[in-house]
């Protein structure tokens, strides 16, 4: 198809949410999601309203949301948190913004989902990065290399930065994955019930000598 395999910029609101659908979609049965809305009835549902208020409130402001479309349709999302995040008022600000969809979505199970954003935050690292926080595939379209597209495509920008990158990767069967983009864990970690996670980050100090060949 035309344009299959180019890597697009959501910046509307109507591709945002088509952008929010596939990540709920590819988020369905994720060990993390599934900690945070154990019901998966009610997962499903939240999922849609949480991808849409921290796509359009958080991720889209202070990083950049791609996408892959077939047939002009958005199949694979990455959402990624830029190095110039600004201030704490400002994040603030942005919280305050995606509040009333968020609490929408977390509900009764609020107290979980901070639990589980201050666990992730806890292994950020201290220096200016990027971080993937998201990256997700449609299930009638996995298995068909768009993940790696979209790695390829911001990890070439990061490199030409000279920068770092850091994610929270959900699946220990993923963790291979990364590792072949440059990523190393730096500690695996737990949510509350237990669920593990495996902190990853990329640093460009590690890439000067020997640029990576990144899988096609």
């Amino acid at each position: 198809m035309a344009g299959e395999g180019v890597v697009r910029v959501a910046a509307r609101p109507v591709p945002m949410q088509a952008c929010a659908h596939v990540l709920a979609d590819a988020f369905a049965d994720d060990p993390l999601m599934s900690s945070i809305w154990p019901d998966r009835s009610r997962r499903a549902v939240a999922l849609r309203t949480y991808f849409t208020a921290t796509l359009s409130h958080e991720h889209s402001v202070v990083g950049v949301v791609e996408f892959v479309a077939v047939e002009g349709r958005p199949v694979a999302v990455a959402a990624w948190d830029g190095p110039n995040r600004g201030s704490a008022l400002a994040g603030l600000w942005r919280t305050l913004r995606a509040a009333p969809e968020l609490l929408s979505a977390l509900r009764t199970r609020l107290p979980v989902g901070v639990d589980v954003r201050r666990r992730l935050d806890e292994h950020e690292p201290g220096s200016p990065h990027w971080t993937l926080v998201n990256l997700g595939v449609h299930p009638d379209h996995q298995g068909s290399g768009l993940a790696r597209t979209l790695l390829n495509h911001r990890l070439a920008a990061i490199d030409a930065d000279a920068a770092a990158s850091h994610l929270v990767c959900t699946r220990a069967k993923n963790v291979s994955l990364y590792e072949r983009f440059g990523f190393t864990t730096t500690k695996e970690f737990g949510l509350r019930d237990g669920t593990p996670l495996w902190a990853m980050d990329r640093r460009w100090r590690a890439l000067c000598d020997a640029p990576p060949r990144y899988p096609a």
